[in-house]
């Protein structure tokens, strides 16, 4: 009789493909928050702490890559970014098999987030707007060029101005993607990665976290000015983003 892999046994399996490494010894695991039903988990190994993101058939596909696309393109950022200016943890390790995939990143030990670093991510935001499709790896250009991008928002008001220019677009850039260390914020969760509206990031930004106070305390205009340090502003579409927000969390029986 086939036994059943247990939890612990198909981590460690995929831990030992990713990081090339058959002795790899797994002593122990916990799970960490996550919203497309990846595995998430950060694992303590004989070699130091690991997370490892495994996309299999059923995960919540936003860009419509499937899990094998989707991970790969995650692995592609986490190598090509950081070196043009878009700081993200440090890849470990990939592996692929049949319709699933997983990746091994760093562990960050993180710091609660400041107005200083919601400020540097707005820069980090700005840079990302600035990279072209030809400044990444051809793979990676495909990769995101087939992405969807994220309009996944109740709230849509009228007036929409018009889109006048699309740019890399993270797709989920708010506080719960960060990882703040010193003067440094690194940019997690790279799945909704697309070609896209540069203000929908910008808005996420300053509206998109679900506690109130968390929006309430965060300074629209100074955040707004430190993009505007790298590149332009397409305010009517900011403000339209903004006003959609507001219209989404009233829906959900908040105020914005």
């Amino acid at each position: 009789m086939t036994s059943v892999e247990t939890d612990r046994e198909r981590l460690h399996r995929w831990l030992r493909r990713c990081l090339g490494q058959e002795q790899l010894q797994l002593e122990s695991y916990r799970s960490l928050p996550g919203y497309s039903d990846c595995e998430l988990v950060a694992c303590e190994t004989d070699l130091g702490t690991v997370v490892l993101k495994r996309y299999a058939p059923g995960f919540v596909d936003y860009s419509g890559l499937g899990p094998v696309a989707t991970a790969r393109k995650h692995l592609l950022v986490l190598q090509e970014l950081p070196a043009l200016g878009v700081p993200t943890p440090r890849p470990l390790g990939f592996a692929a098999q049949g319709e699933e995939a997983a990746l091994a990143m760093e562990w960050i030990e993180t710091e609660p987030l400041t107005p200083a670093d919601r400020l540097e991510a707005a820069r980090v935001l700005a840079r990302l707007h600035s990279i072209s499709l030809t400044d990444l790896s051809e793979e990676l250009a495909d990769l995101v060029t087939r992405s969807t991008p994220n309009r996944g928002r109740l709230g849509e008001v009228s007036g929409e101005p018009p889109l006048r220019e699309t740019t890399l677009q993270h797709g989920d850039y708010f506080s719960v993607n960060f990882a703040a260390a010193g003067d440094t914020v690194r940019i997690l969760d790279w799945d909704f990665f697309a070609c896209g509206d540069p203000m929908w990031d910008l808005a996420f930004l300053l509206k998109a976290d679900a506690r109130k106070e968390d929006r309430e305390g965060i300074d629209i205009e100074a955040v707004t000015l430190a993009y505007h340090e790298v590149r332009p502003l397409d305010s009517a579409r900011l403000d339209w983003h903004l006003d959609c927000f507001q219209a989404y969390w009233r829906k959900r029986g908040q105020d914005a």
